[in-house]
């Protein structure tokens, strides 16, 4: 068949079982690439070496035959036979039971040693005659039983070697892929690597052994985030399932800022793996003596990252990746968000994910300060000559670094104008000199309300709003996301019972309590209070009503009237409700009780859940 066919076959040999593992070895170092073989050896040959093996199963047909042969020489109507033997040896058996007329029972090996074994057994089960290989053909004449071997034909051959030969042209080909990846590899300026579907190493080129400073041994095979700790694995998983069609991803390696993009490899429908492409990412060049100022230079210290973040809800999980992808630019990032929603973390995240890290962060709050102050304090404008020499502008101070102005929309309109001209134009009057000097500064602003509103109501310049307005992100508030409320109050109760040596814990019902509560302070109110909790405690466990009354002793809101003011220390609609009815009818329970339609005990039970039972002597 191999001289009709006209297969160029390098070794054809007949082997023992107990040589194959040496023989396919012996074959590898010849420069096989493929061996067929068939039963023991083959499973032997797969087991032990990294070459692919192409099975030889008979067909269903020479089955067929073999069937045929045992029921003539049992000369038996319907008779029972037993395969014993590998799985890898036998094809798809089913229905030729009904075509052959006889009972068929499957006996198959896992080791050569149980051959004896599962003979007993068949011939136990009623077995007329054994099919099998050369051990179960052995074991079978020694104690006289009817066996047959199972004889290969054309038919088997011929299918292992057509599939040996497609297997061979598929290696070429992958040979001549890897060759010209290879050379990609080699000669592009940016770092690659390529990744398989289990986000595992599969090849890398010389810039990125340069960068992480190993060789490509060191990192084929290990998984990519052991490779290169800090990046996403969550965005390759979204990019594998299809819900992501590139992946893009920014952080920091040995001191260098990376952009890794990646695309998927897809083949026949589902994804292989992807190639990664990591760019540098280099920030304004700098002066030699300007860098050496760097240690000089006092900036608000931004220690925090994205992994800080204690929230991890759909709309945060966004708003990093977001933030991510606008650290890579220079141009200004706008934060809209409540007071404690994270605001300045995400903003210091932002710092220290760009090439502005390591470099000065100021933060300065645009509400604190009077017009003239945000002039002085920002451009540097009014600062009296006798201070001018040691006294710098926040824009000269944050170079080559990230000034944070917290509340933009509270700057006065010179302040904006100022602000604009240094963004758009990358230039500003040092200390309101005569002197120009470059801005190599990103601006991140915050808002706690929409910008638009400003600009309708003349308080915010539309120039300045349309230049700070596309890269924006938005913060949920913590009450969009009641469940994260009681996961945080876990972390936040952990963290001050150890600072304090307390065991305060919160009820199931506190807890629901805690979760209906606004919340307009977000994390910074909630942290706030269950410092609080802790700190204040006359008990271990602290009930629904507990909770109730200390958001209200320590929250209370206000409402205007046309007179006075008065607190009003509940929100709670219910709540409301049976302290007016409390002072209408005197503190008289059973009027108000009446008037609710609901008992005097009922009441009392109410009054105390909403913590105002103490107010009127409960």
């Amino acid at each position: 068949m191999i001289t009709e066919d006209g297969i160029e076959v390098q070794i054809l040999k007949v082997i023992d079982n107990t040589s194959a593992v040496t023989e396919a070895q012996t074959a590898i170092e010849a420069g096989v690439q493929i061996i067929v073989a068939r039963g023991l050896q083959a499973a032997l040959i797969e087991k032990n070496t990294n070459i692919p093996v192409v099975e030889m199963p008979m067909t269903t047909q020479e089955l067929g035959l073999m069937i045929l042969k045992a029921k003539r020489q049992l000369k038996k109507v319907h008779p029972q036979i037993a395969i014993v033997g590998f799985k890898n040896m036998f094809t798809d058996m089913e229905h030729l039971e009904e075509l052959f007329d006889f009972d068929l029972s499957l006996y198959f090996l896992d080791e050569l040693e149980d051959t004896r074994t599962n003979i007993n057994k068949a011939i136990a089960d009623g077995a007329d005659l054994i099919i099998g290989g050369v051990k179960a053909n052995q074991v079978a004449f020694e104690i006289g039983f009817p066996c047959l071997f199972v004889e290969t034909k054309e038919d088997s051959i011929r299918d292992a070697l057509g599939i040996a030969c497609r297997m061979g042209e598929a290696l070429d080909m992958e040979h001549r892929s890897n060759a010209q990846l290879e050379t990609i590899l080699d000669t592009s300026f940016n770092g690659i690597i390529k990744i398989n579907a289990y986000k595992e190493v599969v090849a890398v080129n010389h810039m990125i052994e340069n960068l992480l400073g190993k060789s490509g041994e060191e990192l084929i095979g290990f998984p990519v985030d052991k490779v290169m700790p800090g990046i996403d694995v969550e965005g390759i998983d979204r990019m594998f399932d299809g819900s992501s069609e590139m992946y893009n991803h920014t952080f920091w390696i040995n001191q260098q800022l990376v952009m890794l993009i990646g695309a998927p490899i897809q083949y026949d429908g589902s994804y292989s793996g992807a190639i990664l492409t990591c760019h540098k990412v280099h920030g304004p060049e700098r002066q030699e003596t300007e860098h050496r100022q760097d240690s000089q230079i006092n900036g608000y210290p931004a220690r925090r990252d994205f992994q800080d973040f204690l929230r991890g809800n759909e709309d945060i999980v966004r708003c990093i990746s977001l933030a991510r992808r606008y650290a890579m630019s220079m141009s200004p990032v706008l934060i809209y968000g409540e007071t404690g929603s994270e605001k300045e973390l995400i903003a210091e995240s932002i710092h220290n994910n760009s090439v502005q890290k390591g470099s000065p962060f100021l933060n300065i709050n645009c509400s604190t300060l009077s017009p003239q102050e945000q002039l002085e304090t920002i451009f540097g404008i009014g600062i009296p000559d006798e201070k001018r020499g040691r006294r710098k502008s926040a824009i000269e101070t944050a170079q080559y670094g990230t000034l944070l102005l917290q509340e933009i929309d509270c700057l006065c309109p010179e302040a904006q104008y100022l602000l604009y001209t240094a963004i758009y134009h990358r230039t500003f009057w040092v200390n309101g000199s005569m002197v120009k000097r470059a801005v190599a500064v990103r601006v991140i602003v915050t808002a706690s309300r929409e910008l638009s509103s400003a600009v309708a109501e003349g308080r915010l310049r539309e120039d300045l709003y349309y230049l700070i307005q596309p890269l924006n992100l938005r913060l949920p508030s913590l009450r969009e996301y009641p469940e994260e409320i009681r996961k945080l109050t876990d972390l936040y109760l952990e963290r001050f019972n150890s600072a304090y040596t307390s065991r305060i814990t919160v009820s199931e019902e506190g807890k629901k309590a805690m979760e209906e509560y606004p919340w307009e302070g977000n994390l910074l109110q909630l942290e706030r209070f269950c410092e609080r909790l802790v700190l204040t405690a006359n008990r271990k466990r602290l009930d629904e009503g507990y909770i109730r009354k200390l958001l209200l002793d320590t929250y209370p809101q206000m409402k205007r009237g046309a007179v006075q003011e008065s607190r009003v220390v509940v929100s709670h609609p219910e709540a409301l409700r049976i302290m007016e009815l409390m002072e209408a009818c005197g503190g008289n329970r059973v009027q108000v009780a009446g008037q609710l339609g609901i008992s005097t005990t009922t009441l009392w039970r109410r009054m105390k859940k909403y913590g105002i039972g103490n107010r009127y002597g409960i």
